[in-house]
């Protein structure tokens, strides 16, 4: 509300020894201008990484995870001020919270665990594994399958914590 009384209250101001008002001034530019567009306006701003082995991309020096699927491909990111959104294609494969530190990581368990099926001893120790018990992302029911994984496979398939 403040806004408007300033521009209503601009419009009867000069510039300098000029004869005529702002308002005089923009009413005559007025019929020359565009009507504003109908659609949205994209504030995010793109990038093409590559995912790593690590099944992760780098995306102004931060690294975040994908899915496992996407590993050796090229994806497309969308930058906002506190979000990304990774997409496959025209497909959305992953949204995260922006990193606001230089040089961090951001891993999220489920992007890891289809990679569990074809390499059972892939998390214990891993950094994602960390992320998401300090998290408390790492629930009770993670923990039973991951007992159950261990009890199936045993210890020498790399499955023990």
């Amino acid at each position: 509300m403040l806004i408007d009384e300033w521009d209503l209250a601009d419009e009867a101001r000069r510039i300098g020894t000029r004869p005529r008002t702002i308002g005089e001034l923009f009413a005559v530019e007025r019929p020359s201008l565009k009507p504003l567009p109908v659609g949205t306006f994209e504030t995010g701003r793109w990038f093409t990484p590559r995912v790593d082995r690590f099944s992760q991309i780098t995306v102004r020096t931060n690294r975040y995870s994908v899915p496992t699927r996407v590993i050796g491909r090229q994806v497309r990111v969308l930058l906002h001020a506190s979000e990304l959104v990774v997409f496959d294609g025209r497909t959305e494969i992953a949204q995260q919270e922006r990193l606001l530190t230089k040089s961090g990581s951001r891993l999220e368990l489920d992007h890891y665990l289809e990679a569990l099926l074809r390499k059972p001893g892939a998390l214990p120790g891993d950094t994602v594994l960390e992320q998401a018990r300090a998290a408390g992302q790492f629930t009770p029911t993670h923990e039973a399958w991951w007992t159950a994984a261990c009890n199936a496979h045993g210890d020498t398939a790399g499955t023990a914590l």
